[in-house]
């Protein structure tokens, strides 16, 4: 079972943000501030690196896409922003964070989303409007909601804004995709209760295994690994909530790896 969670409902006042100002205060109880950045103080119609920066007072956290036994996973809507063609938001790694019955994952104390923006038209200003749904838990789980605003604009892109190492930062805790992909072998496993077995090659002396999150499909639960080593091969085996084994014939998993120094991203269809 899930672990109850008692909510709270508040409401964040909309703020606007300029692309080189400072983070400023948000109100609320556990946020110290909410707001978007970009990397640079003007566009010339290319792509370029923005993000959302959550910082949480000491104690509070937020949580990943898929925050496990529970927890709240954000929501970000773009819709109303202007002269642009899209907004491709990267996940950090998050952490794990483990409590009697309930294992979630997400971020303490701060977070940086890392987004890659493409504009529409090089002549015009970028505005990016966001809608953001989110959660910060501490004792209890208070759900969010914030309206924030960010333009950058027309211009030569000469020049980083004060957040571009923040955002650098950000996008560097971002997992990739390693050089062996084949380091993972997957099996899925009918037994008492439907089973996913990943085995992890090449964690010899001195490895220590890193932590594995599987992220799949909304209607598809997947619970927190028992980790056995093998010599050089670390085993996760870990039950899956699904009705059938068929619901997963042909979706993609991704399986991500996360040690003190790096971050994987390793995707398969199963």
């Amino acid at each position: 079972m899930r672990a109850p969670r008692r909510f709270v409902f508040l409401l964040l006042a909309a703020v606007a943000w300029l692309a080189a100002a400072p983070l400023a205060a948000a109100p609320g109880e556990g946020v110290r501030g909410l707001g978007l950045l970009a990397e640079q103080g003007a566009h010339d119609g290319a792509p370029f690196l923005a993000g959302i920066d959550l910082r949480l007072a000491e104690g509070w956290k937020t949580y990943w896409k898929k925050p496990g036994d529970s927890g709240i996973p954000p929501v970000f809507d773009w819709s109303a922003s202007e002269n642009v063609a899209g907004v491709e938001l990267r996940w950090p790694v998050p952490e794990r964070f483990d409590a009697p019955g309930d294992i979630t994952y997400g971020y303490e104390g701060e977070v940086v989303w890392p987004l890659r923006v493409v504009p529409e038209d090089a002549s015009r200003p970028v505005t990016l409007r966001l809608s953001m749904f989110y959660g910060i838990c501490s004792d209890i789980c208070v759900p969010r909601e914030a309206n924030l605003e960010l333009t950058v604009p027309p211009g030569a892109a000469i020049g980083d804004s004060p957040a571009a190492s923040r955002l650098r930062a950000a996008l560097a805790r971002v997992p990739v995709t390693p050089a062996d992909p084949g380091m993972l072998d997957i099996r899925w496993r009918e037994a008492s209760a439907p089973t996913l077995e990943v085995n992890l090659s090449g964690c010899g002396k001195g490895c220590t295994p890193p932590m594995l999150i599987v992220d799949g499909p909304k209607n598809i639960w997947f619970g927190t690994p028992r980790v056995k080593r093998e010599g050089d091969v670390v085993r996760y085996v870990m039950e899956v909530e699904v009705l059938s084994s068929a619901m997963l014939e042909g979706e993609e998993l991704e399986f991500i790896l996360s040690g003190p120094d790096f971050a994987y991203a390793i995707r398969k269809t199963m």
